[in-house]
C-alpha cells in the first residue's frame, strides 16, 4: 500500500518527483497516470425517467347519487308510466263543478261527485226505466214464451245495474268515501245500510279529493 502511494509521486519513467496536479513529466515529458475518476451515484433527478412507475393511476370520482323522486306509496312507476301526482283537495279548490250534459256523463262515468238530489232523481229514473221493461217482459212472457220474457226481463236487469253502480259511486265520492265500497250494495242486509247512509248523510262540504262541491250549481 506504502509502494502505491510513493510510485504515484514519482514518473514511472524516470523516476522524477511528480507535482500531484501534474499531467506529464517534467524531465522526460512522459504522460502521469490519469486519475480515477469518482463514481458518481445518480441522484433521482438524473435516474432514468418512467412515467408509468411514478405517475400514479387516476382516480375517478365515484358517480353522485341522484335523489330518489317522491313516488305514490314509495313504488317506483313501471318504465314509460307517466308519474302525475296524487289528487288533493287543494286540487280543487278553485275549481267550478261542471254539470253532467249527457246521458253518458250523468249515467255512466264515476270520476267526480254527486250529490244528494242528482243522485236520488237518476236512481228513479232507473228504477222507472226497469218498471216499465219488466211490465214489457210480462206481456211477452204471456204472448210469446215464458222463457222468452224471463231472459228479457234478466237483460233489462243487467242493463240497469251497470248505471246504478256508476251513480253509487259518484254518491260515495261525494261522502268522501271510496268507490269500491259499491261492493255493499250486493251484500244482503249491508246494501240496505249503505242505501239509507247514502240517502241521508249529506256530502262533504266544499271540495274533497274527489272534486268539487256539487251543490256550487243548481242544475
Amino acid at each position: 500500500m506504502l509502494g502505491g502511494i510513493i510510485m504515484s509521486n514519482f514518473c514511472s519513467n524516470c523516476g522524477t518527483p511528480l507535482d500531484g496536479t501534474a499531467k506529464f513529466c517534467p524531465s522526460c515529458g512522459t504522460a502521469t497516470p490519469a486519475q480515477a475518476q469518482p463514481t458518481s451515484t445518480a441522484t433521482p433527478s438524473q435516474m432514468p425517467h418512467n412515467p408509468q412507475q411514478q405517475t400514479p393511476p387516476a382516480q375517478t370520482p365515484p358517480p353522485m347519487q341522484q335523489p330518489n323522486p317522491p313516488y305514490y306509496n314509495n313504488r317506483p312507476p313501471y318504465p314509460g308510466q307517466p308519474t302525475a301526482p296524487t289528487p288533493s283537495v287543494s286540487d280543487f279548490g278553485n275549481e267550478p263543478y261542471i254539470p253532467d250534459e249527457s246521458i253518458t256523463d250523468k249515467f255512466f262515468r264515476y270520476d267526480n261527485r254527486l250529490n244528494r238530489k242528482r243522485y236520488l232523481l237518476r236512481s228513479l229514473a232507473l228504477m222507472g226505466i226497469y218498471i216499465v221493461g219488466a211490465v214489457i217482459a210480462g206481456i211477452l212472457s204471456a204472448i210469446i214464451d215464458e222463457i222468452f220474457g224471463t231472459l228479457l226481463l234478466a237483460l233489462i236487469a243487467l242493463a240497469i245495474t251497470v248505471p246504478s253502480c256508476m251513480l253509487l259511486i259518484r254518491r260515495l265520492h261525494d261522502l268522501d268515501r271510496p268507490g269500491w265500497w259499491v261492493i255493499g250494495g250486493f251484500i244482503p242486509l249491508l246494501n240496505f245500510a249503505l242505501s239509507i247512509y247514502v240517502i241521508f248523510i249529506p256530502g262533504t262540504p266544499g271540495p274533497n279529493q274527489y272534486g268539487p262541491d256539487p251543490l256550487t250549481v243548481t242544475n
